[in-house]
């Protein structure tokens, strides 16, 4: 239904002395629905406008008539802040005159309910502007290469099954990347994804835009904002600024929220989806089309915009730890000296991947050391001093401490009782810096030995009860003991223990005949 200006306007058209089809182009140049054929015919073939050509042409309004008038207009007055619909005004008037019995029936159907509102709100009868709503301005679009929009997306696929989706959009040139999972996106996840779309862009932009999602942020405070560690780190590693959008406030990133619901709409609904295969298949010539299409906000292709204009205004790309593509990884098979070499310098890995295969990266004055299945191991610094050893505090106690472990382990495996780990404790007490070797060499002696474990569990218990912690008293008490000797006192284990001393003609009579022997 045209409204009396639009009346006016078609025949003001015709008096300047535009045709019919001018007439319909002037309406769509100025994005406005032109009206049917048969509307415009009957319009244009008037001469005159007038003050009441509506009201001599339009139909008698069924449901402008009391009581129904007052109570329309009752309603949407008093709901005028609210999100009603006509159907739900029809219904109180059901209410409020049939099944009270009033009225048999309503004067109209809710179709002429529909119009007839409309045309309370077109001649200003009932108020319709919002008191204390958003202003809205017009947002000037940021310099090319400027900011890249992020946002994430979920749709239930039946079965119990959704598919999780993140959004990227290039907000110059409305470029878009999309990419799914079959499961929520954590930060880790989230900032590969974001680095997968900087290398399909060959660039990144100089700033993220995103909302409070806890992906992305842990907490705010008054505009104080505190990311997630991994999220902080790659935004540092990559050296990218952050606008962070007002919390619960999902119109202040319209284009992206807009992105989100068309792939939504576009994709997901016309396409019979039943696993993230189908979704990986499909979506990628998806977004081929999509980027080609002329995009209904700047009537200019994505993709074209995108190549000829903001791929060059990208920053250059820079290597990160959340690039997953194993071409970016360089393989080094360990030998005994379980470093890697970078440039002159040595960076130390744990003892355990010694003569294994391992992946290494360097990105953000790092390098980032990784194991055959790219789980990451441990990192360093870059060293700028040509030559040096960098060996981290870890690694340096597993290399003293895995061996001897390994060794204690395979003991308690054989001759574990109550006093072995008292002995054991008590061996690295006293010998400090030699516990690895007296305890290699007692598990060493008991393995050529093989005495029965009973007899051990006793050796060992006496050896606490007598502080011998050392290899030789251990080896002196278990030749004693197996003599079928008995220690009684302390004075029988210290007799034992002590070193035998010699008489000096006994040393005096060995040194001559060693003299003989040499001058002979």
């Amino acid at each position: 239904m045209l409204t009396q200006s639009e009346m006016n306007e078609i025949i003001e058209l015709k008096n300047r002395g535009l045709s019919k089809k001018e007439v319909i182009d002037y309406f769509k140049d100025n994005k406005r629905t032109p009206p049917s054929r048969p509307t415009l015919n009957k319009y244009y073939s008037m001469n005159v406008p007038l003050e009441n050509q509506r009201d001599k042409l339009s139909k008698e309004k069924a449901f402008d008539k009391s009581p129904f008038r007052e109570t329309i207009i009752s309603i949407i007055t008093n709901n005028v802040d609210k999100n009603y619909c006509v159907s739900s005004v029809f219904d109180v008037l059901e209410e409020k005159f049939i099944e009270s019995g009033e009225y048999n029936k309503l004067p109209g159907n809710e179709k002429t309910l529909r119009n007839y509102i409309s045309y309370l709100k077109e001649n200003n009868i009932i108020e319709t502007e919002k008191k204390g709503g958003r202003i809205y301005q017009y947002v000037p679009d940021t310099a090319p290469g400027e900011q890249l929009l992020i946002d994430f997306g979920e749709i239930d696929i039946g079965n119990g099954k959704k598919i999780f989706f993140i959004c990227l959009l290039l907000r110059y040139s409305r470029f878009m990347c999309v990419y799914a999972q079959d499961h929520k996106y954590n930060s880790k996840e989230a900032c590969t994804a974001i680095y997968r779309c900087f290398k399909r862009l060959n660039g990144r932009p100089t700033e993220l835009v995103i909302d409070q999602d806890s992906v992305f942020i842990s907490s705010e405070l008054y505009g104080e904002i505190v990311e997630t560690k991994v999220f902080g780190d790659f935004c540092k590693e990559q050296k990218i600024k952050l606008w962070v959008c007002r919390k619960a406030d999902p119109e202040s990133k319209g284009p992206i929220e807009n992105t989100v619901g068309f792939v939504k709409k576009n994709f997901f609904s016309a396409r019979k989806i039943e696993c993230l295969d189908d979704v990986l298949n499909s979506l990628p010539g998806w977004l081929n089309r999509k980027n080609g299409r002329i995009h209904q906000t700047t009537f200019q292709k994505p993709f074209d915009v995108f190549e000829k204009i903001e791929k060059t205004a990208l920053n250059p790309i820079l290597p990160s730890v959340y690039d997953n593509t194993q071409s970016s990884f360089i393989e080094c098979n360990l030998d005994s000296m379980p470093y890697i070499q970078y440039k002159s310098c040595k960076y130390s890995v744990p003892v355990e991947y010694a003569y294994k295969t391992v992946h290494w990266k360097v990105a953000d004055s790092k390098i980032h050391i990784y194991d055959s299945k790219f789980e990451m191991i441990c990192s360093h610094f870059i060293n700028e001093l040509k030559g040096s050893i960098n060996v981290l505090p870890t690694h340096m106690k597993s290399r003293e401490s895995s061996s001897l472990l390994e060794t204690i382990e395979k003991m308690r495996e054989h001759w574990n009782c109550d006093s072995f780990q008292h002995f054991i404790n008590g061996v690295k007490k006293e010998n400090d810096r030699h516990a690895s070797g007296q305890i290699r060499a007692i598990a060493n002696f008991l393995e050529e030995e093989k005495p029965d474990h009973a007899f051990v569990a006793e050796l060992l218990k006496e050896c606490c009860e007598h502080y011998a912690y050392k290899f030789s008293q251990f080896k002196r008490l278990y030749a004693y003991k197996k003599a079928g000797n008995v220690i009684n006192n302390k004075a029988d284990f210290r007799n034992l223990t002590e070193v035998e001393v010699a008489e000096m003609l006994v040393y005096k009579k060995a040194f001559d005949e060693r003299v003989e022997v040499s001058n002979e």
